[in-house]
């Protein structure tokens, strides 16, 4: 059973848009937000169904995903 939560998690993870760049120009559905390429900051998608700077994480902090949605952690 632990082995079944472990991959269930691990595909989970493998699956999140990690690391989109927001000059690709991807359409988004809000509200979305999702880590900058960098992991230095996340983007928000805005009413246009495009991605916009949403802001960068404090110095040594990275931005990572908790149940699909990013911190800087």
């Amino acid at each position: 059973m632990k082995y079944f939560t472990i991959l269930a998690l691990v595909t989970a993870a493998l699956a999140t848009p990690y690391g989109v760049d927001p000059s690709d120009n991807q359409q988004c559905t809000p509200p979305a937000y999702i880590c900058k390429s960098d992991f230095s900051g996340w983007l928000v998608c805005n009413v246009d169904g495009t991605f916009l700077d949403g802001g960068n994480c404090p110095p040594g902090t990275v931005c990572q995903y908790i149940n699909d949605l990013p911190y800087c952690i």
